[in-house]
């Protein structure tokens, strides 16, 4: 019995250094706004990322009407390049970096500007053979997916950061 105290005791005693600290599950978000409507298009994996990180991480309510919406998420473009990194001695390409650049702004529905146009960009490595061809478009798809949730994740930290509207002054 004086075995479980002390376990409990410790616990509770962890608990509040760390939150007295700062301290938060990696993944949760207190974003400022109570409702968010996303422009982005749907049914594309972007567009499911943030669905799925902002209903999952944080207390914001999706709205399907901008109107209704505290900010709106706007989708400004993506684009993606493959660049040379390393050639083997016959001058063929044996590393890639690849990069996912990503462009947002959060606005309210009545045009005020919370998070000017933002372009974030994540890159990776890709190495390459070609008796591993089939693996390596696989691969390719693999890192795009993970430089988007690794993006979604750095986006919800930028909105996270937006001072809402009374604390600007406005």
């Amino acid at each position: 019995m004086t075995t479980r105290r002390q376990l409990l005791g410790a616990a509770l005693l962890g608990t509040l250094s760390l939150s007295g600290c700062g301290f938060r599950l990696r993944g949760t978000f207190n974003l400022p706004f109570k409702t968010i409507y996303l422009q982005i298009p749907a049914n594309t994996p972007m567009s499911t990322l943030i669905r799925q990180e902002i209903a999952a991480e944080s207390t914001v309510t999706i709205v399907d009407d901008p109107a209704e919406a505290e900010a709106i998420l706007e989708y400004l473009g993506q684009s993606r390049s493959s660049d040379v990194l390393s050639i083997n001695d016959l001058g063929r390409a044996r590393e890639y970096e690849l990069t996912l650049s990503m462009e947002f702004r959060v606005t309210s529905p009545d045009g005020y500007l919370y998070m000017p146009s933002t372009r974030l960009s994540a890159t990776r490595s890709l190495s390459y053979s070609e008796s591993e061809f089939l693996s390596r478009a696989r691969e390719e798809q693999f890192l795009y997916r993970d430089m988007q949730a690794d993006i979604v994740n750095r986006l919800m930290h930028h909105i996270e950061a937006i001072k809402p509207r009374s604390e600007t002054g406005e």
